[in-house]
C-alpha cells in the first residue's frame, strides 16, 4: 500500500485536535471560567461609569482582558497533552510527521480563539445593551482599527500560550513561565527603559494593539509577536519532531 494512501487528512487531525483541547476534566473548567471572565469583566464598566470610558470600544476592551486572563492556560493544556498525559507514543504512531501534529494543535487552538472571541463580542455587545437600559448613552459605533486590534489580542495572546506550551513539553513549567514572563516585562514599563521594553514587553505592546493605536506601534507589535510567538514555537516544533519518545 502506497504512503500517500495511509495518510491522515489534515482536516481530521485537525478535528481530533479540536476535540482534544476541550476533552478532559481540567481544559473543559478553564475553558467555562474564561467565559465567566469576561462575563465578570464587564462588571467594571458597568459599576463604575464615572472612571471607565462608556463607550462600545471599553466594554470590548474589558471582555478581551476578561477573556484572556485564562484561554491562552486552557491552549497551553492542549500543546502539551502529549507528554502530560504521556499519548505521544499512540499519536506520533498514527501520525509518523510530528510537525503535521503541531501544526493541527495550533489551528485548533485559534479556532478556538476565534470562537472565543465572538463569545467576548458578545458579552460586550449585552453589556453595552444593560448599559442603554440603565438610562446610560454609550458612544455607538465600532471602528476596524479597533475591531481589528481586538481581534488580533485574542489570537496572539493565546499564541503566546500556545508556543511556551510547545516550547517546554510541560503544563507545569509552560503555566509557571507564562506568569512570570508577565511579572518580569511589566518591570519594563519603569520609565528609565520603557522605550526599548516596548519592543519586548507584550502588555504595552498588545495593549496599543487592542485600543486600535496602530500608528507607530506595528513594529514593536510585529517585534513581541516574534519574540514571544514565532521564536518559542520554533524551538517547539524542532523539539517536538526531533524528541525520543520512552
Amino acid at each position: 500500500m502506497s504512503t500517500a494512501s495511509t495518510t491522515i487528512p489534515f482536516a481530521s487531525l485537525f478535528r481530533a485536535e479540536c476535540r482534544k483541547a476541550a476533552d478532559t476534566r481540567a481544559a473543559r473548567w478553564l475553558l467555562a471560567a474564561t467565559v465567566l471572565l469576561a462575563l465578570a469583566a464587564e462588571a467594571v464598566p458597568l459599576a463604575f461609569p464615572r472612571d471607565v470610558t462608556q463607550d462600545r470600544a471599553s466594554f470590548l476592551t474589558w471582555a478581551a482582558l476578561g477573556l484572556t486572563r485564562l484561554l491562552p492556560i486552557a491552549l497551553m493544556l492542549a500543546m502539551t497533552a502529549e507528554w502530560s498525559q504521556r499519548t505521544a507514543l499512540a499519536t506520533f504512531t498514527l501520525e509518523p510527521r510530528r510537525g503535521r501534529v503541531v501544526a493541527a494543535k495550533v489551528l485548533a487552538g485559534l479556532t478556538l480563539s476565534v470562537i472565543g472571541g465572538s463569545i467576548a463580542f458578545g458579552i460586550a455587545q449585552a453589556a453595552v445593551a444593560v448599559a442603554r437600559a440603565g438610562g446610560r448613552h454609550p458612544a455607538g459605533g465600532w471602528s476596524w482599527p479597533e475591531l481589528l486590534g481586538f481581534t488580533a489580542f485574542v489570537l496572539l495572546t493565546s499564541g503566546i500560550g500556545m508556543a511556551i506550551g510547545s516550547a517546554l513539553h510541560n503544563t507545569g513549567a509552560a503555566i509557571v513561565t507564562y506568569f512570570a514572563l508577565a511579572a518580569v516585562t511589566s518591570l519594563l514599563l519603569i520609565p528609565a527603559v520603557q522605550s526599548a521594553g516596548s519592543w519586548v514587553d507584550t502588555g504595552q505592546a498588545f495593549g496599543w494593539m487592542l485600543t486600535g493605536q496602530w500608528s507607530g506601534h506595528g513594529p514593536q507589535i510585529a517585534s513581541c509577536a516574534a519574540i514571544w510567538i514565532v521564536v518559542p514555537l520554533a524551538i517547539g516544533t524542532i523539539r517536538t519532531i526531533r524528541r525520543d519518545i520512552h
